[in-house]
């Protein structure tokens, strides 16, 4: 009986530390790095330059190893001070398929189904930074553990590599856009 009561105590110790140690993994937060491309006429100002009125910037990110399309959605944007400070509120998704291009147009504006989505707001300045903040409203499997939970961006704003693979044809082109990192906490 007593091996009994040892050997139960020893499986409870190593679930419980098991347990604990899943605990600190689900913690820890998530990154990905961000390739997107402003959808904005320049000449207009209006969204929908390659396709898809609604995405204001469409790329891809990569979250635990594996490449998705994003899309950001404007809701507001306004410059505030002097002109060069832009405050902003979007929403934004991840899908499970990517954006591409075939000559100059989006070839789908829903790629797949969403898998992780919300709102952030951020503010960007003449330095070509912007950063912002915001909650995961969508989260469905492999995400849905950050359900609820915070989401931030940061990056810069420029001449951006956008890699583009349509019929399996590879494509590197030079656009305007940012690079950027979304981390899930």
């Amino acid at each position: 009986m007593r091996r009994f009561f040892m050997a139960l105590t020893a499986s409870v110790a190593l679930a419980t530390a098991a347990s604990a140690a899943g605990a600190v993994d689900a913690k820890t937060p998530e990154r990905g790095d961000q390739v997107m491309v402003l959808n904005q006429d320049p000449v207009t100002g209006e969204f929908g330059a390659f396709g898809c009125s609604d995405i204001s910037w469409f790329g891809t990110i990569e979250l635990a190893g594996t490449t998705y399309g994003m899309a950001l959605y404007s809701i507001e944007g306004r410059f505030t001070g002097n002109g060069t400070v832009l405050q902003y509120e979007e929403g934004w998704a991840v899908w499970t398929g990517q954006f591409v291009l075939d000559e100059g147009q989006l070839v789908d504006c829903a790629p797949g189904e969403v898998v992780l989505a919300g709102v952030d707001r951020g503010t960007g300045s003449g330095n070509d930074k912007f950063r912002s903040n915001g909650t995961v409203d969508q989260a469905d499997d492999p995400f849905s553990q950050w359900l609820g939970r915070r989401v931030h961006q940061d990056g810069v704003v420029g001449l951006i590599e956008y890699k583009n693979v349509y019929q399996n044809e590879y494509q590197k082109l030079t656009l305007f856009g940012f690079y950027g990192n979304l981390r899930l906490n």
